[in-house]
């Protein structure tokens, strides 16, 4: 049975925090630990939504931290599909600090991770197809091919290095 195309739109994923005294380290900040892990479970939906079914983290690439969230701070996450390839897929994720008053948002962490589909043994299952609507999708899959090859490569070296 072959899995049916999506959308990146159709597997994005909105999650809402507030940053509570235990997310938070000696100068009232949340603990990067905190965030990663926020970061990881929004990441996962997206990443099952496209593969309708289990999708495991490969690597975290490229978290920047660019802003503090404090305590109190309403936190969105948003995560979207950026390329699929054959048993593993890039998904993005935006980490926003939302002002209760104004509802002006502030970017304070950007993150790409990689999941690989698995199936009811455990073993990479091929990831359904990522049908692109705009250029816009089109780029950022480019992008995402791009690091990728990065990635394979950094990996190869490692292991020639032993």
């Amino acid at each position: 049975m072959t899995d049916a195309a999506q959308t990146p739109r159709d597997s994005v994923t909105q999650m809402t925090q507030i940053v509570l005294p235990q997310h938070t380290n000696a100068v009232g900040t949340a603990f990067g630990g905190t965030v990663m892990s926020w970061i990881d479970v929004c990441a996962a939906v997206t990443a099952q939504r496209h593969c309708r079914a289990v999708a495991v983290t490969a690597s975290v690439d490229d978290l920047h931290f660019r802003a503090p969230l404090r305590l109190a701070d309403v936190v969105v996450l948003e995560a979207r599909v950026n390329a699929v390839f054959k048993t593993s897929l890039e998904v993005r994720v935006i980490v926003e600090r939302e002002e209760p008053q104004t509802g002006e948002r502030v970017r304070c962490v950007n993150a790409r991770l990689t999941f690989v589909r698995l199936d009811r043994d455990g073993r990479p299952q091929q990831v359904p197809p990522l049908r692109l609507e705009t250029e816009e999708d089109r780029s950022i899959e480019e992008d995402a091919i791009e690091r990728r090859a990065e990635r394979l490569e950094r990996r190869r070296r490692r292991r020639s290095e032993g």
